[in-house]
């Protein structure tokens, strides 16, 4: 029965993937640097990443492991650069934690990473203490991934994050790293684009989770006041997105993407309650704009020793609009 489940969520999303495929065809174009290419690329901010043990070096790699995609992603997500370091040092700091002995690490996969520059830098800075697996969709961002990594630590799945299941896993050599599942699972923005049903999509990902392990959950968020939305959105355009961008590319991806990301994006609460039915324990790590960032765990201990070890967040005001941050839900 359970099986039956879980085939029926991978054909109703394989079924959302395939109606969008024009959607799709535009992160292609983001990702191989057709269209909406930054001005420039956005550094962390120097005074932040200085005074916290480990954050200026993971900054400095992960600046030289951004493709193309991720050069685009963090210029339109207000201080990213800095959540991106502040959650790799985060992880890199527990898994120091947890691994007891010298040849043993912990396992990380992170869902539509585009060219998996985040998951490379976490392997690459901690020596192979994490292994990771990123899935993307576009084969410029394959590309990019195999050009950047350096070292045997990151694997890459070429397809959609729906492909990941337990048997998939077993039956791919060049996987063993994760035979035995993640201790972290990060769900970059991927949700929305697939539909609302988060507690569907949750339980299809999180069977991969170690029973202690944690899931991150990174999401643009609807409001149930639609002007107080889009009151985010215009200082997210005008006071982040336009050091990077034209207002003429502003406004072709807000209409590209509009109807696709509109149509699955959920609330606050729907979330949490999604993440609440999986898990014991929920905090809310970081905001941003619409933007939101949530750890969920079953393991009291180990979800609270990471909130511990996380660095302090940076998004200055007006970006943030919560306090009290990271916060037990």
């Amino acid at each position: 029965m359970e099986k039956e489940r879980y085939r029926k969520i991978r054909e109703r999303t394989l079924q959302s993937y395939n109606r969008n495929s024009l959607f799709w065809k535009h992160f292609s174009d983001l990702s191989g640097g057709i269209k909406q290419v930054p001005s420039e690329i956005p550094t962390g901010n120097v005074n932040y990443l200085s005074n916290h043990n480990y954050l200026l070096d993971y900054h400095d790699l992960f600046q030289r492991n951004m493709g193309t995609f991720y050069q685009h992603f963090v210029a339109s997500i207000p201080f990213l650069v800095e959540e991106k370091c502040r959650i790799g040092v985060g992880i890199y700091r527990l898994a120091q934690h947890l691994v007891k002995e010298k040849d043993n690490y912990i396992t990380f996969l992170e869902t539509g990473a585009g060219d998996g520059a985040n998951g490379r830098t976490m392997a690459e800075f901690s020596k192979g203490l994490i292994r990771t697996l990123s899935t993307t969709n576009t084969v410029y961002s394959k590309n990019n991934f195999y050009r950047l990594c350096n070292h045997e630590y990151s694997k890459l799945h070429h397809g959609s994050f729906i492909n990941i299941t337990p048997e998939y896993i077993t039956s791919q050599q060049d996987l063993s790293f994760f035979s035995n599942g993640f201790n972290i699972i990060y769900e970059n923005v991927t949700f929305p684009f697939y539909g609302p049903e988060r507690e569907d999509l949750i339980d299809y990902v999180a069977r991969l989770l170690k029973k202690d392990g944690l899931m991150i959950f990174l999401e643009k968020l609807r409001h149930p006041d639609e002007s107080e939305y889009r009151k985010r959105e215009k200082i997210k355009d005008e006071q982040y997105k336009a050091n990077y961008f034209s207002q003429s590319e502003i406004e072709e991806k807000r209409s590209d993407m509009l109807e696709v990301i509109e149509r699955g994006q959920v609330d606050f609460e729907s979330l949490a309650d999604a993440i609440k039915k999986h898990f014991k324990y929920v905090y809310l790590i970081w905001n941003s704009t619409n933007f939101y960032e949530f750890v969920g765990s079953n393991n009291e201990l180990i979800v609270s020793k990471f909130i511990e070890l996380l660095p302090p967040i940076y998004v200055p005001s007006p970006f943030c609009a919560e306090s009290n941050l990271p916060r037990n839900l």
